[in-house]
């Protein structure tokens, strides 16, 4: 389980006291303050009371102290945080910002892990890693 979570803008730790913190918009303009599990695979998501959503929803996510997007260039449903690992190895993790969508994609160098129910809907978009 990694470690750490980065902004991959301003590099800011955004995992506090074991779940990450992310500033979240919902397309009625309501915002608030997410918290997500770190576990890859984990869908927990707390929502405050601030922010009006239902299943299915696109959340826009954004970084608590930059306020930069966090929307991934790879596909405008996916964000994208920097991770690392025991060793400090940095890689980057994708997640769905559809309120109940369970995809999660992992990414060091080229290759990808692929995890969640709906994760085929972006398979196509990374090169998954080689098992041999």
């Amino acid at each position: 389980m990694p470690n750490k979570y980065l902004c991959p803008k301003c590099r800011s730790h955004l995992k506090v006291e074991g779940r990450i913190i992310i500033s979240a918009k919902a397309k009625d303009g309501s915002e608030g303050l997410i918290s997500l599990s770190p576990e890859i695979g984990n869908y927990t998501v707390n929502f405050p009371s601030t922010i009006n959503h239902k299943s299915g929803d696109l959340l826009n996510l954004f970084c608590p102290v930059c306020h930069q997007n966090l929307a991934s260039s790879k596909h405008i449903n996916l964000a994208m945080l920097i991770a690392t690992d025991e060793k400090r190895q940095e890689f980057e993790v994708f997640f769905s910002q559809i309120v109940g969508e369970q995809s999660t994609i992992t990414m060091i160098g080229d290759f990808a892990d692929l995890f969640g129910d709906d994760v085929y809907k972006y398979q196509d978009l990374f090169k998954p890693r080689q098992m041999f």
